[in-house]
């Protein structure tokens, strides 16, 4: 990540933090030697948050945050927008489409979000920065990243409205896509095919789903990074990412992408259906809704 980018993302959080207080920012000395960069890197990126308003400058004072910036946000009500483990600094397609969806939707319904971008993804860390921010409510966007419940559940215990898109959560209201279909397809697919050694190559997140639809000796699997056992596979089931990789390891294989099924049908989550879940649900929570935990699956398009 550029440098830039890492200060800018720093000084917003700061702003953030400091809500509606006028807070003093470190110099630029400071932060210069924090990102160890220029003093004229550090200029370049304060200059542009006093120009679009987030930061005011104080002859002989420093640099201030402005309150009146964030009065803005909390007047329409700002939602927060965790995606991953929130120390995402690339969105893959379906971090970004997931996130479109759901920024278009908060925006139709008249609230205001932001971006959370955490320093650190350690969980008592990543309570302490979610518990500072001025939001609303928050969506987590776990997309295909094995993330933590706990924190989910410590924000919520703390009164802070929480839906995520984990279908891993078990004590926080969810709205996923349903893996039952590519799930069931694969199984029936390699159990016709019982004389062929089939391989699973994909990450934690996609094995977790789609293998609770396999008997175990049915298939192997590992997670990309580990050792393949052997090399001789007949089958391979992986995802688009390493779909090349595993095809130059073992190019005598059918090599399938895991959401183009048997029958050729490719299977696109429906991003704006869970949109329109998680915001309706976040909403009933941050109206004081009581009740049970709930969990829906969506179907793929």
């Amino acid at each position: 990540m550029r440098k830039t980018l890492q200060i800018r993302h720093y000084l917003i959080g700061e702003i953030y933090r400091a809500g509606t207080s006028s807070v003093k920012l470190p110099s630029v000395r400071e932060l210069a030697r924090k990102f160890s960069v220029a003093q004229c890197t550090v200029s370049a990126v304060t200059a542009e948050l006093i120009r679009d308003g987030w930061l005011r400058s104080r002859r002989g004072l420093g640099i201030f945050t402005n309150p009146e910036k964030i009065a803005d946000d909390a007047e329409a009500g700002l939602i927060g927008v965790l995606n991953g483990d929130g120390c995402l600094y690339y969105f893959n397609r379906d971090v970004f489409d997931s996130f479109t969806a759901i920024g278009r939707e908060i925006l139709s319904h008249k609230f205001n979000f932001r971006n959370i971008m955490l320093e650190s993804a350690d969980p008592d860390d990543m309570v302490r920065e979610l518990s500072q921010q001025p939001i609303r409510g928050l969506i987590w966007n776990s997309g295909t990243v094995m993330v933590p419940e706990e924190p989910a559940r410590r924000l919520s215990r703390e009164g802070l409205p929480v839906v995520a898109t984990s279908p891993f959560f078990d004590h926080i209201d969810a709205v996923c896509s349903d893996f039952s279909m590519p799930g069931i397809a694969w199984s029936d697919y390699v159990r016709k095919n019982p004389s062929k050694r089939t391989l699973y190559y994909l990450p934690e997140w996609h094995g977790k789903q789609m293998l609770q639809w396999l008997y175990e000796d049915e298939v192997a699997y590992v997670q990309p990074g580990q050792e393949i056992p052997q090399k001789s596979y007949d089958i391979i089931v992986t995802d688009a990412a390493h779909h090349r990789q595993i095809q130059a390891f073992c190019p005598s294989a059918e090599v399938h992408d895991w959401n183009i099924l048997p029958s050729g049908s490719r299977l696109v989550p429906d991003y704006k259906r869970i949109a329109q879940d998680l915001v309706a649900r976040l909403r009933q929570l941050m109206k004081g809704r009581d009740g049970l935990v709930e969990k829906t699956f969506i179907p793929f398009l």
